[in-house]
Parts: C-alpha cells; sequence; structure tokens
C-alpha cells in the first residue's frame, strides 16, 4: 500500500481519515491477506497503531525508495517492453501480489502487478486555476497513471463521470465505493462534547460551522463575505473554520479583520478527530460553500450527527445529500447569505433538514465499503 503521499499535518484532509480506517478495517476482516504500508518518516507514527499480525509498516527509504522519473517512465512503457528492463526495486520481487494507491498518487506502478487506485476528484480539469504548475503536472501524471491501473475506485458517481467524461477513463475500469467505513461519524459522550466545547470556547447552538483545509477551492473568502452580510441581519450569528495550511489560515484571519468581522469569525488551525466531532454535534448547521467536491465527506458526517446543512449545488453534495440540505449558488454571496440568514433564523428549517438528514444519511449505513475493497484486493 502506497501510504508515500500520507501527512502528519492533516494536509490530505479527509481522504487520509478515511484510508486510515478502511486499512484498520480490512487488517480485521482478513487474516488471510497480509498487508505492508510504504509511508514516510514524518508519518510513520500515523500508521503505527495499525500494525497487527496481519498489518506491517515499511519506512521509505529503508528497503524500499519512492520511485524516481527514471524509473517511473520506464515502468510507463508498454508492459511487454517494461518486463525486458532490469527493475531492483520491484515490489513483484518482494513478494507483493496487489499494490493498492489510495491517496492521489499511482508512483509505484509496476507492469505486471495488479494495481488498485483510488480517484477523489479531477478538479483541476474544472479549475486549474487553483493549481500551481508543479500541482498541475502532478495531477496530469496521476491522469496518465489511472488509465494503466488495473481497477479505479471512484468515490461518487459525480466523481465516474468526471474520470469518463474529463479524464478520459475506461468506465469498465472505474468502481464507485463511497469513502466511508462504518458510520460516517459516531457522536461523542456528551461529558466529552462539553468538555471539547468549553475548551474551545463555543456552545452548542451557538455557531455556524465550516470544518475544511484552507484550499482556494473550499471558497473561505466568498463565505467571509456573505458572512458579513448576513451577520447586518443576524448580528449575534458566529462563524467557526477550521483546518489545515497554516499560512492561508492567516491570510483568512486578516480577511475577517479586513471585513470587520473577526468578532465573530473564529479561524481555527488544524484540530483533532474528537474537536471536529464535538464542532460538527454542537453546530446549529454545517455551511459548505465549497466550489468543488469528488464527495463531500463532512456534509454526510454533519446529517448523520443531527445537525442541518447548507451547502453548494454541485454534483457530489447533490448525490450525497438528495434532497436534506438547503442547497445554494456557491459563486454567489447573496444566494450564500440567503441560507446562512435561513439556517441560523428558522428552527422550523432546522428541524426539517435533520430529519431529512439523519434519513439520508441511514442509506450510506449498510454499504459494506470494506468488502467492496476487500473483494478488489483479492485478485
Amino acid at each position: 500500500m502506497d501510504l508515500a503521499p500520507l501527512s502528519a499535518d492533516g494536509s490530505n484532509g479527509g481522504a487520509a481519515r478515511f484510508v486510515l480506517r478502511l486499512l484498520r478495517e480490512l487488517s480485521r476482516r482478513d487474516h488471510a491477506c497480509s498487508y505492508r504500508a510504504l509511508v514516510k518518516p514524518g508519518a510513520a507514527a500515523i500508521v503505527a497503531p495499525l500494525r497487527g499480525p496481519s498489518f506491517d509498516v515499511e519506512t521509505l527509504g529503508e528497503s524500499v525508495s519512492e520511485p524516481r522519473r527514471i524509473r517511473r517512465e520506464i515502468r510507463r512503457l508498454p508492459t511487454h517492453v517494461a518486463r525486458l528492463l532490469p527493475d531492483g526495486a520491484s515490489l513483484r520481487s518482494r513478494g507483493a501480489d496487489v499494490l493498492f494507491s489510495p491517496l492521489f498518487t499511482a508512483l509505484f506502478h509496476e507492469p505486471g502487478l495488479p494495481h488498485v487506485a483510488v480517484a477523489y476528484d479531477f478538479q483541476e480539469l474544472s479549475h486549474p486555476e487553483f493549481f500551481d504548475e508543479k500541482e498541475l503536472n502532478r495531477r496530469r501524471a496521476f491522469r496518465q497513471d489511472l488509465r494503466r491501473v488495473d481497477r479505479v475506485v471512484a468515490i461518487s458517481e459525480a466523481t465516474k463521470q468526471d474520470a469518463v467524461e474529463k479524464a478520459s477513463l475506461d468506465p469498465e475500469r472505474v468502481t464507485v465505493i463511497p469513502p466511508v467505513v462504518g458510520p460516517a461519524r459516531a457522536p461523542l459522550p456528551p461529558a466529552e462534547q462539553s468538555r471539547l466545547l468549553a475548551s474551545l470556547s463555543l456552545k452548542t447552538g451557538g455557531f455556524a460551522l465550516y470544518p475544511s483545509n484552507y484550499w482556494p477551492h473550499k471558497n473561505h473568502e466568498r463565505l467571509l463575505a456573505a458572512f458579513a452580510r448576513a451577520r447586518r441581519r443576524q448580528p449575534e450569528m458566529t462563524l467557526v473554520l477550521c483546518g489545515a495550511l497554516d499560512t492561508l489560515r492567516q491570510r483568512l484571519a486578516a480577511t475577517a479583520a479586513s471585513r470587520g468581522v473577526n468578532d465573530r469569525v473564529r479561524v481555527l488551525p488544524y484540530l483533532s478527530d474528537d474537536e471536529v466531532t464535538a464542532l460538527l454535534g454542537a453546530a446549529r448547521f454545517l455551511v459548505y460553500p465549497s466550489l468543488s467536491e469528488g464527495f463531500g465527506l463532512p456534509v454526510l458526517e454533519a446529517m448523520s450527527l443531527g445537525t442541518p446543512v447548507a451547502c453548494s449545488d454541485i454534483p457530489a453534495l447533490r448525490e450525497v445529500a438528495g434532497d436534506a440540505a438547503r442547497f445554494f449558488e456557491p459563486r454567489e454571496e447573496d444566494s450564500i447569505a440567503a441560507a446562512l440568514d435561513l439556517l441560523w433564523e428558522s428552527g422550523s428549517t432546522r428541524t426539517t433538514l435533520i430529519e431529512g438528514g439523519l434519513a439520508r444519511a441511514a442509506r450510506y449505513a449498510p454499504v459494506d465499503v470494506v468488502g467492496a475493497y476487500h473483494q478488489l484486493l483479492s485478485v
């Protein structure tokens, strides 16, 4: 399992949380299979708790190194050619039967080794303006690699549609499996939730929440502009943001100050999993104004905890939320502001969305995501 991109600072977003839960449950479910995770030294401690009879962790740079450009290019040659060239770093020669790439890369791909990779989104094809040239090149190479792997997992039907229509992948090789292992997010014991809220100086029902890394496509600045408008009608409204990427977070805090709303906007750093659960369970509502999503896991998590949702009217979020969210146009400040105003003010709207959200989240609970991955990896 190629976990080389895994980082300890939260910069992988929700993908890291999903992958770690998936690997834990895979290793518990079937001890007839053995799993070996390849990680960089800085992330080894995150994966270490998964060690067990069928799960081992290997730090890259010891006996295996991440393939460099020349080796990657050789492995990308037609299979019958690549097999003729020597490759002393082959995973097959070290006993690997299947390669699993769950974190936005397929660098370890090698001809003849069955390979399953996960595709979370193709937003660079719709929003190239959000990426520098280096990241655009990396994503371009990943799309090329996806055409070589044996099976691509798309995390939603919307992502599969992009994979086929925008990235030119063969639909027969793309399987849709949602990024949810077990309950979307289990509530905390009341005492623990109260303790964590107190540590953040927050109260149940006293804030709207947007938990998301501070990437450009997450649309934080437009949300702040909409919040400034909504607050004129709801002066007690409070907005809490939390996520990784400190430089962008500090820039956003400065923007909040320049708009005169910093007294009602909390721009928090990357929080622990329990802290995020406490916030999701206690928020008056979740606001999710992202411009592009492959799935939108916080939307499902909020609904599963009985928190109403207002979110962008984009395909992936429509797919997840159905009719159980208040949708808005994420590029229009007035549309976002109207949703903020409605969900802050209207208890009846929140009640309706809570009921619909719980029912919607329940539809994902029976999906055997672990079993689906186990079947794909047991080739």
